[in-house]
């Protein structure tokens, strides 16, 4: 049974097919905004006493209509980056090309 990959290796995985010379045009607001998005998880999530309790977590994120982290986050990938990407990319996508081969341990199918 393989280990459960760590973040890193899930958020990297097949990065290597993407030639690392092919740009993409962002919108500089919406860049702005995904770049706030990660410094508020950032400044809530660096430090545990931030969240010593289960339940800080989850009053941090919320749910999608909230206004929390997860609204934000959600708004990010869904609203303001995933129209971004490059056709081809979008495909390999729908098709696991990106998707480490062992889920988190997080993941419940």
């Amino acid at each position: 049974m393989n280990p459960t990959p760590s973040v890193r290796e899930l958020v990297e995985y097949g990065l290597e097919k993407v030639d690392e010379n092919q740009v993409v045009e962002v919108p500089l607001r919406d860049l702005l905004y995904v770049h706030r998005v990660l410094e508020e998880l950032n400044r809530f999530f660096h430090n545990r006493a931030h969240y010593p309790e289960v339940s800080d977590v989850e009053e941090f994120l919320g749910d999608v209509t909230s206004g929390g982290g997860y609204e934000v986050l959600h708004t990010a990938l869904y609203k303001k980056l995933r129209s971004l990407l490059p056709e081809e990319i979008s495909e390999q996508m729908s098709l696991g090309a990106f998707q480490h081969p062992v889920f988190p341990s997080y993941y419940a199918e």
